[in-house]
């Protein structure tokens, strides 16, 4: 009786261990596609690679390029699952640069430098940005290549000292920002240079970005 009791208890624990699981529902599966758009004469206006998910999500995913009615290429960048990732480029229509804005890795975004151009070729802007939000002291110059303005960034907004120009890069204003407000005590200058104190509420907001 003990071997037949002794047999059963194996044979049940043994059932026991025998267990398969249900087969794992499978995921969505998608595929790289190239997908383009035309101008009404024909002519390509824009081509972007996307991923295509069964479960009908679209992601811009590799490469995309815009041209202008004449063909020439305005605008590249590239995308990550839907994020910008590297440098994205912009040119006018006679092909001198526009912008360069890198938007580093999507796995780990690094402050990158970032750059603008008037159409007649001067830099307009130039300073560090995380995965294109300004972060840090940027500088802006006017079409002639005088000062425009300079100062920093938090998190894409107005932060710590800022100095602004003229149309003709002489010096107007001058004060602090904390996180886009403007605090503290400014120091304006007038047509004649004379420098003027006043009140962060007392003060225009300055133009630009």
């Amino acid at each position: 009786m003990r071997r037949v009791a002794l047999a059963l208890l194996g044979a049940l624990l043994g059932g026991c261990l025998v267990q398969h699981a249900p087969p794992a529902a499978p995921g969505p599966s998608s595929a790289h596609e190239r997908r383009r758009s035309t101008f009404p004469d024909g002519s390509l206006r824009r081509e972007a690679e996307v991923l295509v998910w069964s479960d009908g999500r679209i992601e811009r995913d590799g490469l995309e390029r815009e041209y202008s009615a004449t063909g020439t290429l305005v605008a590249e960048s590239h995308f990550e699952h839907g994020v910008s990732v590297g440098l994205a480029r912009t040119w006018f229509d006679d092909g001198r640069p526009r912008s360069e804005v890198d938007f580093g890795t999507r796995a780990a975004p690094l402050l990158t430098p970032n750059r603008f151009w008037h159409a007649n070729g001067k830099l307009a802007a130039e300073g560090p940005a995380l995965a294109g939000v300004r972060e840090g002291l940027w500088h802006y110059w006017n079409e002639d290549g005088s000062p425009a303005r300079e100062g920093g960034y938090r998190s894409g907004k107005r932060d710590g000292a800022w100095t602004f120009y003229d149309e003709k890069g002489v010096k107007r204003a001058a004060g602090l920002y904390a996180l886009g407000q403007r605090v503290g005590t400014w120091t304006l200058w007038d047509e004649h240079g004379e420098a003027h104190e006043r009140s962060a509420a007392e003060v225009r907001e300055p133009p630009g970005p």
